[in-house]
């Protein structure tokens, strides 16, 4: 049986660890809880597996986990972490009167390895990617998780009036962090759109051979992570995102259409044995470090405590832990996709955030969010990516000059 083999950016912190943490936990039980999941957008009946490329294999008994980082120290110590935790976990399932010893099982066959690849130094990519085709026969999973938040400061009047006109608001979708801008990267792109968005599009590309392997019996599956943040507001000729003052929103939006660019071709060869899939999610509003620089202390404290008022008041959008706000790519990661291929048949004929491949199928305009209800219990949302089918012309022309960014490189590289 091929076990799947998962690459995951940026895994050695923040809610890249907290992917890794649950993905570990969840296929360590025979049948993992979020399987169990089922976004409320979903139609009552489940169809059953007509292609056997859409399942994920479980009970799982084996993973190899790739935690793809530009630090292999900081990677060390978040692999040492992560084993710690795993083995709490699967001492806590051998304990549980129901223990089937698959815990036991699975644990055996976990193993996590570093490899690093710098996104901000495209030259580390092709030899990341060498690296891989070396020692490893396919890829099952890339999940494109690393990038940098380029916030400077806190506009604080700005914050202010947020909190007072639309707190819940400020508190989900803040739009008062001032950022950077302008800033090229040492290959002389934007700096901030090849981190978020090239870098993953290069080590996509890069991958796709192990990806689309046969040796891995199902479908692959690329995850992009996007955000809460997500905002059109760069001009379309502006594709590197050096002009616009909003690079971070701007390039997870980005992400949400190439993503949907990508899977809709992938749906339209419909002579493909095996498809490489994407798919968009998000961890709504988690708590990390990414504000000590910009806050003191008792702030960001104080916020944590807040996030939790937030969804004590209603709001889903705040799982706060990082292993909780990773449940919309572990889902993504595990479940069978005919979950989701119910799901794009309940919007067959709809006109609106959907993209046709031509052969009667269609793709939601869609990307899938970590939420929780008021208890902090894991559940997955399902929201449009604003203006999906509108600028479906625009995220062609994207991946289209992502792609011959990409050639052209490959071509002076060789």
């Amino acid at each position: 049986m091929a076990w799947p083999t998962v690459v995951i950016t940026g895994a050695n912190s923040g809610v890249g660890f907290g992917i890794c943490q649950r993905l570990l936990c969840q296929l360590s039980e025979k049948t993992p809880p979020d399987t169990l999941i089922k976004p409320q957008e979903l139609p009552g009946s489940q169809e059953k597996d007509n292609d056997e490329g859409d399942r994920f294999v479980l009970p799982c008994e084996g993973i190899t986990l790739i935690m793809a980082c530009r630090s292999v120290q900081r990677a060390e110590v978040a692999r040492q972490k992560l084993l710690q935790i795993l083995d709490k976990h699967v001492e806590k399932l051998t304990k549980s009167p129901n223990h089937d010893g698959h815990a036991g099982l699975f644990r055996k066959n976990v193993r996590i390895v570093i490899h690093p690849v710098d996104l901000s130094s495209l030259e580390t990519i092709p030899k990341f990617v060498q690296e891989l085709e070396k020692n490893y026969p396919y890829v099952s999973h890339l999940i494109c998780n690393a990038g940098i938040a380029p916030f400077t400061a806190i506009d604080w009047p700005s914050c202010i009036h947020q909190l007072l006109t639309n707190p819940l608001a400020a508190l989900t979708t803040p739009r008062y962090y001032r950022q950077s801008w302008g800033e090229l990267s040492q290959d002389g792109y934007g700096y901030v759109w090849q981190c978020n968005v090239f870098g993953h599009y290069t080590l996509y590309k890069g991958l796709y051979s192990l990806l689309s392997s046969s040796k891995y019996g199902h479908h692959s599956r690329v995850i992009w992570t996007s955000s809460l943040e997500s905002k059109k507001s760069y001009d379309a000729k502006d594709w590197q995102l050096k002009e616009t003052r909003d690079p971070y929103g701007s390039s997870k939006y980005q992400t949400e259409l190439i993503s949907l660019e990508l899977d809709r071709r992938a749906l339209h060869d419909i002579d493909a044995s095996k498809r490489v899939r994407h798919f968009t999610a998000h961890p709504g509003v988690t708590h990390t470090s990414i504000d000590l620089n910009l806050i003191n202390p008792l702030l960001h404290y104080l916020k944590h405590f807040v996030f939790y008022l937030a969804r004590w008041i209603g709001s889903p959008n705040h799982p706060i832990a990082l292993e909780k706000g990773a449940v919309s790519v572990v889902w993504l990661s595990i479940i069978s996709l005919s979950t989701l291929t119910v799901f794009c048949a309940s919007n067959k004929g709809s006109k609106s955030n959907s993209f046709s491949n031509g052969h009667g199928s269609v793709r939601p305009a869609l990307k899938f969010a970590a939420q929780t209800d008021w208890w902090g219990n894991s559940c997955v949302g399902v929201t449009e990516i604003e203006g999906g089918e509108v600028h479906s012309e625009e995220a062609q022309e994207l991946v289209d000059h992502c792609e011959s960014l990409y050639e052209s490189i490959e071509t002076a590289r060789t």
